[in-house]
Parts: structure tokens; sequence; C-alpha cells
């Protein structure tokens, strides 16, 4: 077991499955999920359903990137926690279900600063020094929501400014002058490969923006972007706790449809009056199509899905139309 002077593991995130670590050594290889969140979620399931995508997931210019999935750590595996335990904080050292993985590597301090400097809210500027050295801050990875505006709020009164997952909303990508067609079709091919290939919902599944992995040996490169404010970034996909299998039938693609508005705003959306809207949907549209067309026989009933997919969520844009979330 570690001793009481060994660098111990540093919290880089939070959500509902439970808390996520980073190891002190050597901070941008593995991230560590500990699965002491809420109720009803399952690390065991994470596990699954990642070795299931990343099996399933075939690297082109327009899929997303996919972290390693190293090793699923069970909460009575004496051997891991005899070892590892003291690597943890003291209110922390409960042995749990783990999931280890390699980490997406978060923006760099230049990075933070343009974004700090750019969205801080006024009301926060008196403090903007503190915010920029705010450790938890380093940890930053963005979220893009090309389905979302921000909601202008005069008056408001916010009390901090994280960098952790950070959202970044359709008008902020619009100013940035980042690649929003571009997200919109890797997000499009993703969603076809997760659907057709791997036969998995998506549901709940996080697109962020981060740096790049860095280039290996006989993997196909995957789009990689360049911005000003932003730097070199891909597209990373993560979190498969609440994925469920879907099967290649009406049923499954009622079963997507519904993940894809139960999810945070990452995708365009149909039926928008918005010009730019418009362009968001069409280009998500007709990489999925295109994409599914490649991945599904053209003479099987299978083939069909991917239309009834997409006339089912412009179906549901309307007015008046139950999205079940």
């Amino acid at each position: 077991m570690a001793n009481a002077t060994t660098e111990q593991y540093r919290r880089i995130g939070q959500g509902f499955c439970g808390t996520v670590w980073a190891a002190p050594t050597n901070p941008s290889a593995i991230a560590i999920k500990r699965e002491d969140g809420g109720p009803g979620r399952s690390l065991y399931n994470d596990y699954r359903m990642h070795r299931t995508v990343l099996m399933n997931l075939s690297p082109t210019q327009f899929t997303a990137l996919v972290p390693a999935c190293h090793q699923f750590v069970n909460h009575d595996d004496q051997t891991w926690w005899n070892q590892q335990l003291a690597m943890f904080p003291e209110d922390f050292r409960i042995s749990c279900n783990i999931l280890v993985t390699e980490r997406i590597p978060p923006f760099p301090e230049t990075v933070r600063t343009n974004i700090i400097e750019k969205y801080c809210p006024e009301s926060l500027k008196p403090s903007i020094e503190s915010i920029k050295s705010y450790v938890p801050n380093q940890d930053c990875l963005i979220r893009p929501y090309l389905g979302r505006r921000r909601r202008l709020e005069r008056h408001a009164k916010y009390r901090s400014f994280s960098l952790r997952n950070y959202p970044l909303h359709l008008d902020q990508i619009v100013e940035l002058e980042l690649h929003g067609i571009l997200y919109a079709r890797i997000m499009a091919e993703t969603l076809a490969q997760l659907y057709w290939n791997a036969h998995v919902d998506a549901n709940d599944i996080e697109f962020v923006l981060a740096p790049s992995r860095e280039a290996r040996a006989g993997v196909p490169p995957t789009a990689s972007m360049q911005s000003p404010v932003i730097g070199e970034h891909s597209i990373w996909i993560l979190d498969f706790d609440c994925c469920k299998d879907m099967a290649l039938s009406q049923s499954g693609v009622e079963q997507a449809v519904t993940a894809f508005y139960r999810n945070d705003p990452y995708y365009p959306r149909p039926g928008r009056e918005n010009t730019m809207d418009q362009i968001l949907w069409d280009a998500f549209k007709t990489q999925f199509l295109e994409a599914s067309a490649i991945i599904l026989d053209q003479e099987s009933p299978e083939s069909l899905l991917p239309s009834l997919w997409v006339a089912s969520v412009e179906r549901l844009s309307q007015p008046g139309e139950a999205k079940h979330n």
C-alpha cells in the first residue's frame, strides 16, 4: 500500500455516477472513475458499453475520438485496493467499483485564458485573476452545444465561472468562428456508427472539444481542427453508463430518437428558423444518411432505418410533439 508521503490522486471532475480522478505522476495518462455517486448508475455498464463502442467504431476523418478503456475494478478486488486505497484522500478511502480509462487531455493555459477573458461575466471580472489561477479550471473540456444558444440575462448574478465541461453554445461557436459544420458532421457520423455498427443507443453520451490525441501508427487520422482561440482540437465522446443495447428495428429507432432528445443539446436541431441552424441540421442529416448507407446493406430491410430515424427526429421537432424527455 502507498505510504503517507505518496502523492495522491487529484479529483478532476464529478458527475451523477461519481467522482473522477487523475494519477499524480502522469496526469495526462489515465482517468479513474469511482462509482460513488447517485443510485441507479452502473460503471460496469459504462465499461461494457465503452468496450462495445471501441470494438465497433471504425475510425474515419468524421468520427469522434474515444478514450481507451483500460480496466474495470470491482469494489471487492482486494489486490487493487490494497495498492491504491491510500492514493485517495482520506474522505474517499472507501472501496467501490472503479473504471480506469485514458484521460482526455485538457486544454492548456493559453486556451483557458482566452475563454476566461472572452466570457467571464462582468460581475466576476474583479476576480478574473483568481479564476485564471483556480486549480480546478486546469481540467478544461468544452461541451459544444450546436442545439442551443445562450439566454441573455442582463442582470444575472454569477457566483462562479468554471471551465470544467464548459458549455459553448451555438452563438459562441459562431462568434469564435469555430468549425460548427464539421462538428455537426462528426457527431452525425459517430451516431450512425454507434447505431448501426455498435447497436448502441448513445443515451446520455457526452461530446467534448479537447486537444487532439498524438498520432498513432496504423490508426487513420481523425478530424483535427485549428482555432486561434482554442488551438488544435478534436471531438471526443465519453460517459457510456446510460447507454443501452439497441435492436436494428423500428423499436430500436424509437429508442435512439428518444435518447437523441434526452441528451444535452450537442446536436443541431431541425425545424429552426435561423439560417445557421438550418445549415447545421442539413450538414448533420446529410452526413448521417451517407454514413448509414455505407454501413448498412442497401438490399436489406435495415437500410430503411436511417431515413425512419431522420423522419422521427424531424417530426418531433415540430411544436406540440412529445419528445419523451
